[in-house]
């Protein structure tokens, strides 16, 4: 059976700026429209060198187009090539006076890279006066005042931004952090707190809540949410790379499947489904893609449809392995010792050296009562992995099975604490102790 997934991809847009004025369209510029259109693609991915060629070609065949010219800027400006950006700003600003795109972009730039505080200031105000609803010159001017250490000014800029779009998570992250640095430490929590319930992967966000609670005297709960905010700042660090891989490669199946591998490892379930998701819709026959929604419906126990994503990957690869293995689990689970025995082994002959692999099919041998069989899987899971203590407990458990009660205690009571749940450990331990009491 083949799957035929339907998705939507949205786009994500390099940078925030006011609605670009509309272009008056002549036949004799549609090659130049394309060309432009196919540097935003571009810039969308990161390719910023690449949209600035676009963009140059289209301006050699419209010079006098102010779009163009902005965001030629744009493309500059992320190379940090100042000097020439702001060249093209203000030639857009030249060729349409009231344009506030232009006015945003040297207002940032201003502050940012040449440390003019009244100079930004004026542009970006003069960008709100001509676009009252461009939100990100009202967020840099309370980025400006935050920064410059004037918290009531940025204050009242977020709060007016929060007030009028409420999803506007960075508006209201800030309005949290300059809560916290006027004292306001309640609002800080309670503005911070809706933060992170909307965006639960922003560290600032926790980081602030920890802050706050420690001066509400909230010790416990503080530290539990700076650790959050560490840990978050670590797994952030570790997506950057496959972030950018898939912005910059978006047609590659592989490049999704990566970040998704990742994003299942820390827990971001949904962005893991979407990007697997995403890499099958690329290329139907891409077989990692599967097996990771397959991994991730096991998860939430919905077994059925994880072995038909296993068995549609290993249509496409018979050598994944993980597939394989996790197909003999579901099988394992439903007492089908046979077919997860057959599935177990085959993971086997492609990642030998894998080896809670040899331990699942000493498992299926334990079970089966062959314990020979089930012996010799377990030393080997045990020679490739030391500290894989589940198949030590499987080897305790198959002494036990012969009777070898001393020999299973003694080996159980060496796994260390964090090696096993320690409740079942010790229930076997005891139960292991009354039959050699019974001997």
């Amino acid at each position: 059976m083949r799957f035929v997934l339907l998705f939507f991809v949205l786009c994500i847009a390099c940078a925030r700026e006011a609605p670009d004025p509309p272009q008056a369209q002549a036949p004799s510029a549609d090659s130049a429209a394309q060309t432009f259109a196919a540097g935003r693609a571009l810039q969308a991915r990161g390719l910023f060198t690449q949209a600035e060629q676009a963009y140059r070609q289209a301006l050699q065949q419209a010079p006098d187009n102010p779009q163009y010219h902005y965001y030629l800027g744009v493309a500059l400006h992320a190379q940090s090539r100042f000097a020439a950006a702001q060249t093209q700003f203000e030639q857009a600003l030249e060729l349409k006076p009231d344009y506030a795109g232009p006015r945003i972009a040297l207002g940032k730039m201003f502050y940012d890279v040449h440390g003019k505080v009244e100079e930004a200031r004026q542009l970006l105000t003069e960008a709100l006066e001509l676009a009252p609803n461009a939100v990100e010159a009202r967020y840099i001017l309370g980025a400006i005042h935050q920064r410059e250490g004037q918290l009531q000014q940025a204050r009242e800029f977020f709060a007016a931004i929060a007030t009028a779009d409420s999803t506007h998570l960075q508006a209201r992250l800030q309005l949290g952090l300059v809560d916290l640095k006027l004292g306001n430490y309640q609002q800080a929590e309670q503005q911070l707190r809706q933060v992170a319930h909307l965006s639960p992967h922003e560290p600032a966000a926790f980081l602030g809540i920890g802050q706050a609670l420690l001066r509400l005297g909230r010790a416990a709960e503080g530290q539990r949410a700076l650790e959050r905010a560490r840990v978050l700042d670590e797994q952030n660090a570790q997506l950057k790379a496959h972030q950018d891989a898939v912005r910059q490669y978006p047609d590659q199946p592989q490049a999704h499947s990566n970040i998704a591998a990742l994003y299942s490892r820390f827990g971001r379930l949904k962005l893991a489904i979407e990007h697997y998701r995403q890499s099958i819709l690329i290329d139907s026959t891409y077989g990692l893609g599967y097996q990771g929604l397959g991994t991730l419906l096991q998860r939430r126990g919905k077994d059925d449809l994880a072995a038909r994503y296993y068995l549609e990957a290993l249509s496409h690869d018979s050598t994944l392995a993980e597939s394989h293995n996790n197909l003999g689990l579901i099988f394992h689970k439903r007492g089908e010792l046979e077919k997860a025995l057959k599935q177990y082994e085959r993971a086997v002959r492609f990642s030998p050296a894998t080896g809670f692999y040899h331990s699942n099919i000493g498992n299926a041998y334990l079970e089966m009562n062959q314990l020979d069989q089930a012996q010799a899987a377990i030393n080997q899971a045990i020679k490739l992995d030391a500290k894989l203590y589940s198949a030590h407990i499987l080897l305790g458990d198959i002494h036990a099975r012969r009777g070898e009660f001393a020999r299973a205690i003694a080996l159980w009571e060496n796994i260390p604490s964090g090696g096993a749940t320690s409740k079942a450990l010790q229930a076997k331990i005891a139960e292991a102790r009354q039959q050699l009491s019974a001997q």
